[in-house]
């Protein structure tokens, strides 16, 4: 990945978007399409919008803006706080996690607390935990000093940095779905090097991890002959995972391709093609229903729309340390820079 994209991926990584609360990473994204397109709106919802004109077909390209979160539901009398989940969240991980709350003032520093393993008594250490079984401790003296930094309502992230393992794998939270965005960037970057007069949205979509809300309501506005999600799929090349059943879908090893009833057979034949062309690693994923990404929305907008989806390979995916290769992004930015370049 280019220097300038990294550094791009990296600071978007570091920005807290919660499903509904998508503003400072879609202003982020429309900043940084913004010289490679005609204009750039957002919706009433905060979807962005950007847009190169062109007078050929009417292709959208799609990324989720939106990350998963917690919201803070209740402050009890000693300024502890409690929460509800934003997305799906595996609440056994929670304890002993570090967030940050984005407050009245600014970050406000926490920790998820529980009650000590030493303090449990059996039926407490074997069960899974629930929300109401935990708590933020934000070293408030009581209720009114935790007021005085956050209320009911205001939402929290994870609280990492991101991290390289290698020089190409990359450790933090929100992979899913900034490096969408990072494709997407990319993708609005090469449309300087390409002939093209195909009418093209680039969308950051919000609340996909609440039911791909933000795509349905783009997806009815712009109508487009072609709508392509750009998202993350679960890698299953570490213990437990079995390939028989869960796929076999690998790290570093190529943008994955999903066939399946939610994707246009043709549109994801059709990638497979050109990245043999363009002599690029790719793997194939089978999804035999409706995926959990933006193109479950897309294809039934309207009277329905011609839907693509092509996935960055993510291990651990919803936890504080989420896993993707850059080299399977920049695939996926090749392979959409072509698929652009053919189409017209």
């Amino acid at each position: 990945m280019d220097v300038w994209l990294k550094d791009i991926l990296l600071e978007s990584l570091q920005m807290a978007s919660p499903s509904g609360s998508e503003e400072q990473i879609i202003e982020f994204f429309a900043k940084a399409v913004m010289p490679y397109v005609d204009e750039v709106n957002c919706d009433v919802n905060g979807n962005c919008i950007a847009h190169k004109k062109g007078n050929g077909p009417k292709i959208m390209f799609m990324a989720h803006a939106d990350e998963v979160g917690l919201m803070i539901s209740y402050i009890d009398e000693r300024g502890f706080l409690y929460f509800n989940q934003i997305g799906g969240i595996d609440t056994n991980l929670l304890p002993g996690q570090r967030i940050f709350i984005q407050g009245k003032q600014g970050l406000v520093t926490g920790i998820i607390g529980r009650k000590p393993i030493h303090s449990q008594n059996e039926s407490e250490r074997g069960k899974d935990l629930i929300p109401e079984d935990l708590w933020i401790d934000i070293a408030a003296n009581d209720k009114a000093d935790a007021l005085s930094k956050v209320q009911v309502g205001d939402v929290a992230t994870y609280a990492t940095m991101p991290t390289f393992l290698t020089d190409t794998f990359v450790l933090s939270k929100s992979l899913d779905d900034k490096i969408g965005l990072a494709v997407l960037i990319g993708l609005a970057h090469n449309l300087r090097k390409i002939s093209t007069d195909c009418d093209i949205y680039l969308v950051a979509s919000v609340q996909e991890e609440l039911g791909a809300r933000g795509a349905q309501m783009v997806s009815e506005t712009i109508l487009p002959e072609i709508g392509i999600a750009i998202d993350v799929t679960h890698a299953t090349d570490y213990p437990t995972m079995s390939p028989a059943k869960d796929g076999d879908i690998r790290l570093g090893k190529g943008v994955v391709i999903p066939m399946g009833p939610n994707m246009n057979k043709g549109i994801n034949q059709n990638f497979a093609r050109i990245a043999e062309k363009i002599k690029i690693p790719y793997q194939v994923e089978a999804i035999a229903k409706p995926t959990g990404t933006d193109a479950r929305m897309i294809q039934v907008a309207g009277k329905g729309i011609k839907t693509g989806l092509i996935s960055i390979p993510c291990r651990y995916m919803h936890t504080p340390g989420e896993m993707v290769s850059l080299k399977d992004a920049d695939n996926a930015i090749a392979l959409l820079t072509e698929f652009l370049q053919e189409l017209s």
